[in-house]
């Protein structure tokens, strides 16, 4: 198959979260099944991404178009793409593609893929990835949107992709068809946590004690996560061995984190790796005792099901949609509660044996489920239904 894979962000820029790895991941193992993938998505990064040519750039056998956005500031304080060049673009090559792969509906590359796939008779799927609903920021903003193009791009694709059955019930609330909707949940590469590290290396950079127990959040430091409740939830915690890693990019929410740490005083048991890839991020993972995703809203934490590959409990708030299959087989889920938080960690700090039934059940499902070439089979079985049905 032709493949394009459309997305305002795209690798090397995992720092915009988890849409930059899922499509970067779905779209390199389409290229070992033998598939030509083309990508669509903006040089937007923390700073503009620079290439000798933005167009056409190999990565892992996946070709990457980078079109120049007009601001870079701009996408980063609005999150609107102005990609001006992708348009004449998109209109001379879209025929050249069986199916077109859309990540985001609520952004400006969606428009123009739509409306030219449309034009053309080409046939797109399109994946929200937890952005169905008019939830926690510009609510009036993206209800404008969709009234002038998000209902549309909705409803015009051959099948919506939900990370989960909360997400499913989102775009029926959205008036799309129940047969359109395919449930589709987001993986990991099994075997990058097969040979895990040893541990100890993680905590021996940070100057952690190999007796100290470590409390580890993995994801971008904004305050829809929930970082603030954890801060406030960790300070509770008596005991002096514990230590928490709030791991990630700073996304405007740090300042005020730091604001929290002083007031509690925890300046000597909290610390801010940065961003972490490949190793060192595993190695983090390793050495923590418990993984936390404290949200206000998540559709899905692929940094959890990272933690549950290197056999770690997880604890997540009710507001994440994966909540329904942690609770008491993976991990622990509170409400969204400086109280009920504090209970969770302090539970497991004090029950190795729950630890590490939660850990084995963790690594089996995802063995089980979630591996990225169990997800690939899946998601291009549903293309070729696009495609024969269209």
């Amino acid at each position: 198959m032709n493949i394009l894979h459309v997305v305002p962000s795209f690798a090397p820029c995992f720092s915009h979260g988890g849409v930059v790895n899922a499509s970067y991941q779905i779209a390199k193992k389409q290229v070992e099944n033998g598939h030509n993938v083309s990508v669509y998505t903006t040089d937007s990064c923390d700073k503009r991404l620079k290439f000798k040519d933005n167009y056409n750039v190999d990565v892992d056998g996946i070709k990457v178009f980078y079109f120049k956005n007009l601001s870079n500031t701009f996408k980063n304080k609005m999150t609107i793409d102005t990609p001006v060049s992708l348009i004449n673009y998109l209109k001379k090559t879209i025929t050249e593609f069986d199916i077109i792969h859309i990540h985001e509906h609520r952004q400006s590359l969606a428009i123009a893929t739509h409306r030219y796939a449309k034009k053309n008779n080409v046939p797109y799927v399109l994946q929200a990835h937890g952005s169905v609903l008019l939830v926690f920021q510009k609510e009036k903003l993206k209800e404008i949107f969709d009234n002038m193009w998000g209902f549309d791009i909705l409803h015009d694709a051959s099948k919506l992709f939900a990370l989960t059955e909360v997400e499913k019930e989102q775009y029926l609330k959205m008036g799309v068809p129940e047969d359109k909707i395919e449930i589709v949940p987001l993986g990991i590469n099994i075997d990058e946590y097969n040979n895990l590290p040893e541990k100890g290396n993680f905590k021996s950079k940070h100057n952690i004690g190999s007796d100290e127990k470590l409390i580890l959040f993995l994801g971008r430091i904004h305050e829809i996560k929930g970082l603030d409740l954890l801060v406030k939830s960790f300070s509770r915690i008596s005991e002096d061995n514990v230590k928490l890693a709030i791991v990630g990019g700073d996304y405007g929410f740090k300042e005020e984190l730091e604001k929290l740490i002083e007031t509690f005083d925890l300046k000597d048991k909290v610390l801010f790796p940065g961003v972490l890839t490949g190793k060192n991020k595993i190695e983090a993972l390793v050495d923590c005792d418990i993984f936390i995703m404290p949200s206000r809203y998540e559709s899905f934490t692929t940094s959890g099901l990272e933690a549950m590959a290197c056999f770690k409990p997880l604890i997540l708030t009710k507001n994440n949609h994966i909540q329904s299959w942690v609770k008491d087989n993976v991990g622990l889920v509170c409400e969204f509660d400086e109280n009920d938080l504090f209970n969770c960690i302090e539970t497991l700090l004090n029950d190795d044996s729950l630890c590490e039934k939660f850990g084995k059940n963790g690594r089996k499902l995802i063995e089980e489920k979630y591996d990225w070439d169990k997800v690939s089979k899946q998601i291009e079985g549903i293309y070729h239904d696009c495609i024969n049905n269209y």
